[in-house]
């Protein structure tokens, strides 16, 4: 469907901007008057990890005159694989200020401005506000809402990808969208549960993946500003990389328009939902101000890096019995433990191996990487006779940071 430009054009380019752009203007469907509504946008990217990357790095080149990154972790060794704008100079820089250099070295022509923060309910509105279009390649679901709502309550279209192993996501939200509003709702009616919850820390991603996928979040984008092609206004694109294959799926106003294709539509986005990388959003612990939980507080039913390191004393003085379970895979217990633990893989945590290890009457601590496998392990347990299950917040990486921070993280 037609769609006019989000933008209005900037003033005439310069002989820099023309020579740079060429053979950009050179399409019909961009042109000078294009090129110069690029240069008077205002993109705000959410997450500078291996969505972000791509989006960041085809939006600068493409001469999009204001791009704004918020992300509020810094570089690992571990993102470079996908994260393809650092590099190892850029090991635990801020990924806001490392992204930020990089563009600024691609493209003199523009303004990047570095948010190095968290996005929550205090930051959002004035962040979006400053923007046109909001792009957000973030992975969990607290910062997805948070991002989408802030758009659409100042009717700003909100560009969206995801990916988790070899599979992707891509559509694009807008209230104000020509043929009918869409929102994250309509895709996603609630949030996915801890069953649902995996990242790509713990299933993994090709880095290719991310690429593809963040090359139609740019185009996404530049079709917007400019208003030329179809955008993705209640249609989700499904990649998958195995088998080099997109497909689409009609949703929001979009699939209420072919009533035929229903529930072939529901089924295929109910498929696309569980291949979102989606963490679940708890009641967080009280924060610190450099955005990191507090590591003496922990939630109802779960234990602090804090917590766990005095129990651990406390069980070599013989004065606390407790069983402490790592349920990752082999492969992550070979880069990094907690020194008194026993693996089980949350796979084989009701099978008769793992009573050998965790009997139903013991004091259990599961932790696996980030928490939220353990968190809802935790659950199946309780659910199976283990009265006294907790789990330890944050998971190893958070041990790391703050018991044991000489020991790798990945």
């Amino acid at each position: 469907m037609p769609h006019d430009p989000l933008v209005s054009p900037g003033p005439p380019l310069t002989p820099a901007e023309r020579q740079r752009y060429a053979r950009q203007i050179s399409l019909t469907q961009v042109g000078d008057l294009g090129q110069r509504r690029l240069a008077a946008a205002r993109v705000l990217m959410v997450g500078a990890g291996g969505l972000g990357s791509p989006v960041l790095t085809a939006l600068a080149a493409a001469g999009v005159g204001t791009i704004g990154i918020v992300d509020s972790d810094s570089v690992e060794v571990s993102n470079l694989h996908r994260q393809t704008i650092y590099t190892m100079a850029d090991l635990s820089t801020p990924k806001a200020d490392a992204a930020a250099a990089a563009l600024r070295e691609r493209n003199p022509l523009i303004e990047v401005v570095a948010h190095q923060l968290r996005l929550t309910a205090d930051t959002v509105d004035a962040l979006v506000a400053g923007y046109d279009i909001i792009v957000d390649g973030t992975d969990n679901f607290a910062a997805r809402h948070l991002a989408h709502d802030a758009a659409a309550l100042q009717h700003k279209p909100y560009v969206w990808g995801s990916v988790l192993r070899f599979d992707g996501l891509v559509t694009t939200f807008w209230v104000d969208a020509p043929g009918g509003g869409t929102c994250l709702a309509d895709l996603f009616p609630s949030t996915p549960g801890a069953d649902e919850a995996e990242t790509c820390a713990m299933a993994g991603v090709l880095g290719s993946v991310c690429a593809t996928v963040g090359a139609m979040m740019a185009s996404e984008t530049l079709k917007l500003i400019v208003g030329f092609g179809e955008p993705l206004f209640g249609r989700l694109l499904v990649h998958d990389g195995l088998d080099a294959s997109w497909r689409e799926v009609p949703y929001g106003a979009a699939s209420a328009a072919d009533a035929s294709a229903g529930p072939a539509a529901a089924g295929a986005t109910a498929a696309g939902a569980r291949a979102i990388p989606a963490p679940p959003a708890p009641e967080p612990a009280p924060e610190r101000p450099d955005g990191h939980r507090d590591a003496t507080v922990a939630a109802p039913n779960e234990v602090s890096p804090a917590e766990l390191a005095a129990l651990l004393a406390d069980r070599r003085a013989g004065t606390a019995d407790f069983v402490l379970v790592d349920i990752r895979e082999p492969w992550e217990r070979d880069l990094v433990a907690i020194d008194g633990s026993a693996l089980v893989p949350m796979a084989q945590l009701l099978t008769d191996q793992a009573r050998a290890v965790l009997e139903p009457g013991d004091r259990v601590i599961l932790y696996c990487h980030h928490g939220v496998r353990s968190e809802y392990a935790r659950d199946v347990l309780r659910d199976h006779g283990w009265p006294d299950v907790t789990h330890l917040a944050g998971g190893v990486d958070d041990w790391v940071r703050r018991i044991e921070p000489g020991k790798p993280r990945y």
